[in-house]
């Protein structure tokens, strides 16, 4: 029967195609349901950093969902800086990784460090696995941010049953300008563009 790291594997690679990052004990299971019941590509990285960065430059170069993947304790914290930059660049990311219920030795307080560079963590459970994969997915795609999903060690190998029919992300619309203010400054900006003789426009984050 399909564990938990399978149903996140088979719920993320529904949205989607490729995955980058380093491969360690602690996510072996979501990397090997990922390459042997999905099409997702995975990408080994030399360290957990890169796996971080090249998911970000994924998405800024194809505007889909980016996803990473890192073991937990000291794998984990390697993808801080990166995980750092990319809230920042509001790049819409899911790494996947495996914290343990511990204390161990090697263990840290991922959530901890998550939410001190601006990315929440959800974890999964072996009951809800697949839905806690989509909300994740949700949040990155709703706030353009990058969202930690956390498959416990403990859990990571457990049998889940099969993998259930998550509900697709509900993503709010686009914004539209609204009331006579909003629509005046729209037309304003509009025919001032369409008078200028060298119009020039700048792009930040």
């Amino acid at each position: 029967m399909p564990t938990v790291s399978a149903h996140v594997a088979l719920t993320l690679a529904r949205h989607i195609d490729h995955v980058f990052g380093v491969m360690g004990n602690g996510n072996a299971y979501f990397l090997d349901a990922l390459e042997r019941s999905t099409g997702a590509s995975f990408t080994a990285v030399r360290h957990e950093a890169g796996g971080v960065v090249a998911a970000d430059a994924y998405h800024r170069a194809s505007g889909r969902l980016a996803a990473a993947t890192a073991t937990y304790g000291a794998g984990f914290t390697n993808t801080l800086t990166a995980l750092a930059e990319a809230v920042q660049a509001h790049v819409p990311l899911v790494l996947v990784v495996e914290p343990t219920s511990g204390p161990r030795p090697w263990d840290v307080d991922q959530i901890a460090l998550a939410s001190a560079v601006g990315a929440r963590t959800y974890t999964v459970g072996r009951a809800d696995a697949a839905a806690t994969t989509v909300i994740a997915i949700e949040h990155a795609l709703t706030y353009r941010v990058p969202t930690v999903l956390a498959i416990p060690y403990d859990v990571a190998a457990r049998d889940a049953g099969p993998v259930p029919d998550a509900p697709e992300p509900r993503l709010p619309g686009a914004l539209s300008p609204s009331g006579p203010f909003a629509r005046g400054a729209v037309e304003d900006l509009a025919a001032a563009l369409a008078s200028a003789e060298r119009p020039f426009l700048l792009a930040g984050r």
